[in-house]
């Protein structure tokens, strides 16, 4: 009994619809000691139980996640730390506030922006500013920025005012009008270029990591490959391991090269003047740095990234800011964060390339400059040096990236958790991974996501400490990607969630949680889940649809790490349920002789609505309904019949 006397601290973490939860193990006890911990939600008294909290890696800290919160709203809740013997070692309770809705204000003060204004003027609506650089110089806290239609072609740009929670510094698109910054070089947008051998060129100083370009009849947009040598622009080949493959083969719609005074530029087709040039002059387009409260709204970014680190929107040790409503197109990152910059809202934005056709191992390789480190980052990236908490990027869309976005820093975080949520955005049409969590993943929430097409889905490579909850999503069509059935480069193989490479491999991803995930896919190469070298603390599946084309699931190592694996459909059409280092269990029951992992799974083919065209959710009579477990935390107020279905919707 003396033992039930220690109390744990338990911190909470508040976003907008989720919170986490962490708990220290009080002194006396050490982690070894402790089999589980307990949480609960205290509401009118009444203690729920929701999801246990779980290892925080080697840190002596446990955590976890309440899910489906309200804004603006306190919870209470208890932990409860329990020995092997199931004898209870020590309590903790904490309340804590979920962060309200976020609010693009009206401010005190206000500026108005166009190009065809005078940086002499006064920034009235009617004498208006003409640089966006001159709004910020003169801006102080609680000003907002009206932006006017038209394009700037600025970029650099640095905010020096400290905006507050009471008075934000806003950018804003004014009314209905459509302001575009542009970090192309004017110039060569319409330039007169000189032409030799079926290569353009115009002067052009040092190098850049950015060149679009825009066919005027369709206006549709190519985003050209940098190469390292003029000769390989004048030849239209550039070599891959011993072959010299064209710019076709290669994947490449248009390519270029700088030789530190011009560039040379090899167009998608025709002549040069069928195109807007874009030659990327601006690394980012704004820089946050140490400054917080900031806004973002309705404006489109495009073609930022020259040098490294390029985003349209970097943000160190910058935090409380909001970016919405907003469009970034043919920049080499979204929105880069690093340093401690916490709670910043991405949300209700889009984010376009043109990345997902290249030569896949070309151009993850050293072949164009090492051109992957430039364009791997995604829509919004995780600096290695990243550790803020609190960041939300939500209902966004995303499509035709070399990688979604990337959410786990590399470098240990100092904070015990991230406190990172991803929710109900729409991936659509990557080269790489939809996620990426390669780093440290310490309660990193993924919920209700739409993704299509890819080469992985949700990378895991390793997602470290832990705990990595991915909850509700669609995962589509993985291995229905160009990478998997480009004839000039390896063959590749899809899989839903990729568990292998990373930092720390030997030590491995964990815990991981999957519950009410649906993965399918046209890929005819496909297994539900594929397993290559990678190990891991431990993961649990629960209520989850995987189905693959050729196999269920391949294991290739002689041993797979800690699974449970329960309540889940795990399907194929073709090929055994089970292979583990070659070995095949044709069917889910000899399957269980090798793991004792598939109690309570089934594996019949789940009847979705229209599977082809993006529905996925389930037919009446389908063997799924009501064929799932109870979830405290996660399932347990929302669903109907006699228990939950399985798959990432429940049918009413």
């Amino acid at each position: 009994m003396e033992a039930v006397k220690l109390v744990a601290m338990v911190m909470l973490y508040g976003n907008f619809t989720t919170m986490g939860v962490v708990a220290k193990c009080p002194e006396g006890i050490t982690p070894e000691q402790v089999s589980r911990v307990a949480l609960y939600l205290v509401e009118d008294g009444v203690a729920r139980p929701m999801h246990g909290l779980a290892p925080v890696g080697a840190t002596g800290y446990f955590a976890g996640s309440l899910f489906y919160l309200e804004p603006a709203t306190e919870y209470k809740v208890r932990v409860e730390f329990y020995d092997s013997q199931d004898n209870l070692l020590a309590t903790g309770a904490a309340a804590g506030m979920t962060r309200a809705e976020p609010v693009t204000p009206e401010t005190a003060a206000n500026l108005h922006v166009s190009p065809a204004g005078d940086d002499d003027d006064p920034g009235t609506r009617e004498k208006p500013l003409a640089t966006i650089a001159a709004a910020l110089e003169s801006a102080a806290a609680g000003t907002t920025i009206f932006l006017h239609g038209g394009t700037w072609y600025e970029g650099a740009l640095r905010a020096s005012a400290v905006g507050t929670q009471s008075a934000p510094v806003v950018l804003r698109a004014f009314e209905d009008e459509k302001p575009v910054l542009s970090g192309a070089d004017p110039a060569l947008v319409d330039a007169q270029w000189e032409h030799q051998q079926g290569v353009y060129s115009a002067p052009f100083t040092g190098r850049t990591w950015n060149v679009v370009m825009r066919a005027r009849d369709s206006g549709e947009y190519f985003r050209l490959y940098p190469l390292k040598t003029k000769e390989e622009i004048l030849s239209g080949t550039s070599r891959f391991r011993d072959k010299d493959l064209t710019f076709e083969q290669l994947g490449f719609t248009g390519a270029y090269h700088c030789d530190g005074e011009r560039i040379f530029v090899v167009t998608p087709g025709g002549d040069i003047s069928d195109y807007e040039v874009h030659v990327s002059r601006f690394t980012q387009a704004v820089f946050l740095e140490g400054v917080s409260h900031y806004v973002f709204d309705g404006i489109e970014f495009r073609h930022y990234g020259r040098g490294d680190y390029g985003a349209a929107i970097g943000l160190l040790d910058s935090s409380e800011n909001l970016v919405r409503n907003s469009r970034f197109l043919y920049c080499n990152t979204g929105v880069w964060i690093k340093g401690a910059s916490s709670n910043n809202t991405i949300e209700d934005s889009v984010f376009l390339d043109d990345l997902a056709h290249w030569h896949f191992t070309y151009a993850k390789g050293d072949y164009g400059w090492n051109y992957h480190s430039q364009i791997e980052t995604g829509a919004v990236y995780t600096d290695g040096i990243y550790t803020g908490r609190g960041l939300v990027i939500r209902r966004n869309h995303l499509e035709n990236l070399f990688d979604g976005a990337n959410l786990g820093p590399v470098r240990e975080v100092n904070d015990i958790t991230s406190e990172t949520d991803f929710l109900y955005n729409t991936v659509i049409n990557v080269a790489d991974d939809f996620l990426e969590t390669d780093g440290y993943s310490r309660n990193i929430r993924i919920v209700g996501n739409f993704m299509d097409r890819s080469l992985s889905g949700i990378s895991l490579a390793q997602a470290l400490d832990g705990p990595t909850f991915i909850v509700r999503n669609v995962i589509a069509n993985s291995g229905v990607c160009h990478s998997t059935t480009d004839p000039y480069d390896y063959e590749y193989e899809g899989y839903p969630v990729k568990t292998n490479g990373g930092p720390k491999p030997n030590i491995g991803s964990g815990p991981v949680f999957f519950y009410h995930n649906t993965s399918w896919t046209a890929d005819p190469k496909s297994r539900a889940w594929l397993v290559k070298t990678a190990k891991w603390r431990f993961i649990i599946f629960r209520n989850n649809i995987w189905c693959g084309k050729a196999m269920g699931i391949d294991v290739w190592r002689e041993t797979i790490s800690p699974v449970d694996w329960q309540y889940d459909c795990i399907y194929s059409e073709e090929g055994p349920f089970l292979k583990v280092a070659q070995q095949p269990f044709p069917s889910l029951e000899s399957a269980r002789t090798a793991l004792d992992t598939f109690e309570n799974c089934i594996s019949v083919y789940p009847e979705f609505d229209n599977p082809v065209g993006g529905d996925f959710r389930l037919l009446d009579g389908s063997p799924c309904i009501d064929a799932g477990v109870v979830l405290p935390g996660i399932n347990d107020a929302d669903f109907s019949g006699d228990a939950p279905d399985i798959g990432a919707f429940e049918r009413d």
